[in-house]
């Protein structure tokens, strides 16, 4: 019988220290900013592009990432970091294919969401679809 209450509280404490264990791996991860993957059409002539999916801004990171997946344009893409009224939360950086860069003086408020903003070069003659993902925190 003792064997059996030793037992049971072993893996009462033990169930419990799980338990704590996993919540704080939980609140840990969830302050970790996260990659959003968004399709946009950007503009002939250095337009800007259209609004993307949102991201939401996890930390107090003071830079947003960014990684090219598709593009299109052979003279490429630049990308800065918007809020939902276009304007800038972000310096603007290169938008590389399979290559993170970062926009800096990330101004973006935590829980808030933001929006890559990516612009063609001035003499690029074509519009384009591109496709990203990125994030509102350092990634």
């Amino acid at each position: 019988m003792t064997f059996f209450k030793h037992n049971f509280w072993g893996k009462a404490i033990l169930a419990a220290g799980t338990v704590v264990a996993l919540s704080g791996t939980a609140v840990v991860g969830a302050a970790k900013g996260t990659w959003t993957v968004t399709t946009e059409t950007v503009s002939a002539g250095g337009g800007w592009s259209s609004y993307g999916s949102p991201n939401t801004k996890k930390n107090n990171s003071n830079v947003a990432s960014f990684n090219g997946d598709a593009l299109p344009n052979a003279l490429g893409y630049n990308v800065k970091l918007i809020n939902s009224n276009a304007s800038a939360r972000s310096g603007k950086t290169g938008l590389y294919k399979d290559q993170t860069t970062y926009g800096s003086d990330n101004s973006g408020k935590v829980n808030y969401k933001y929006y890559a903003d990516v612009r063609s070069k001035a003499v690029e003659p074509n519009s384009s679809r591109v496709k990203l993902h990125f994030s509102a925190d350092r990634k």
